[in-house]
């Protein structure tokens, strides 16, 4: 797929993540929808994760925070760097499917929506265990903002924002 369609800037927050890191890169590099920019946010590591993420190109755009701060700052942090129109989150131990981007994309682009997100698999580190989860055991959509006042079902690395409507809201408090 060429680079057409909006950018999505694709927020990975990172603390030490040395471990998984370069998994959950790759699974932005392979995706099938290729318009997007990693915010790669440092959040004063202490291990190679730096040398990781500046071992690729220049999709992905380094910052380094100057002392370890909470996740709420950092990605607050991060997302004030994005020029995407939308937002996408992967932690640094976290992986995508590789159509991912593609399809909550043109969600996004051919309704008006807010935000897509979808169920995700667990993976356990000793790989004996594997579960689809959905917070709270469904998936919402429409008008899901009762819903999600009373229980956040939203897997956070599931879910893409349109940022001018997140801008709108407020962004992260």
């Amino acid at each position: 797929m060429s680079e057409k369609g909006p950018l999505v800037s694709v927020i990975m927050n990172c603390y030490n993540g040395e471990k998984y890191l370069r998994e959950a890169i790759d699974s932005v590099y392979a995706q099938t929808y290729t318009n997007w920019e990693i915010i790669f946010w440092d959040n004063s590591s202490t291990d190679k994760s730096a040398e990781i993420a500046k071992s690729y190109d220049k999709k992905i755009k380094y910052f380094r925070s100057r002392e370890n701060t909470c996740l709420g700052r950092a990605r607050r942090q991060a997302t004030k760097e994005a020029k995407g129109d939308y937002l996408a989150f992967l932690d640094s131990d976290d992986l995508w499917l590789d159509r991912k981007l593609e399809k909550q994309t043109d969600l996004l682009l051919n309704n008006d929506i807010a935000v897509v997100y979808g169920k995700s698999n667990i993976i356990y580190e000793d790989e004996s265990k594997k579960e689809v989860l959905a917070y709270g055991g469904k998936l919402y959509s429409g008008m899901v903002f009762k819903e999600l006042v009373c229980n956040n079902f939203i897997v956070f690395s599931s879910a893409i924002v349109d940022r001018r409507k997140f801008i709108e809201c407020g962004g992260f408090p």
